[in-house]
């Protein structure tokens, strides 16, 4: 059915909403504001010694990830990602994550995830992620080779019941758009993680 009843999601999904974290404590974004010499619309800018950190930080996340990734067989289903157990709500990783949701941890971790995206036109990408919301069912803000996406897919369409041609999936490790729909997803929720999952009526519904 394209028609959504209100969710109840399980406990595991039911993250709520959560007030978005103080960020002073880390360089804030350098706005640019009308258009500059050549016509163009200015964006948002990162100060040169982020962008430096940045880079160092995400390649070495990214080998991470690759280096700790499941290799997909039969078994696992043919996944691609690290590993399943960390979804689970008694494995280390879940209660790491829980953690990090708030305080110190989560400024640092959105400044990371602004400093990730680099320049980007704000309103443009504000105005997409609206649009997602407001235009399906559910949309959920996703990475392709994470845990916990991957169970808030099986929740989702098989312990809720939601119709697939329901529910709006965006891979953001694959967009083009996706490091900035991240870092603005920080500042509509004060969560970075992912999944993130939207309800049309609803609003924000959390991720595992």
């Amino acid at each position: 059915s394209a028609f959504l009843p209100p969710i109840n999601p399980p406990p595991s999904l039911a993250a709520g909403r959560i007030p978005p974290a103080a960020r002073g404590a880390f360089p804030p974004l350098c706005m640019a504001d009308g258009e500059g010499e050549d016509g163009k619309k200015k964006t948002m800018e990162r100060p040169l010694g982020d962008n430096i950190i940045t880079k160092a930080i995400y390649t070495l996340e990214m080998a991470r990830v690759k280096l700790m990734s499941e290799k997909p067989t039969e078994e696992n289903g043919n996944w691609e990602g690290e590993p399943k157990e960390w979804a689970e709500d008694s494995s280390v990783a879940q209660k790491v994550s829980e953690m990090s949701q708030v305080g110190p941890v989560a400024s640092f971790k959105q400044w990371i995830a602004e400093s990730i995206a680099g320049e980007y036109d704000a309103p443009a990408v504000n105005e997409r992620i609206q649009g997602l919301i407001d235009g399906s069912p559910v949309v959920m803000f996703s990475f392709t080779t994470c845990p916990f996406c991957l169970k808030s897919k099986e929740l989702l369409l098989e312990e809720v019941g939601i119709d697939p041609s329901a529910m709006v999936v965006i891979e953001c490790d694959e967009d083009k758009e996706g490091n900035a729909i991240r870092a603005e997803l920080g500042k509509r929720t004060g969560r970075t993680s992912m999944p993130s999952i939207w309800v049309k009526g609803q609003g924000y519904l959390g991720g595992c």
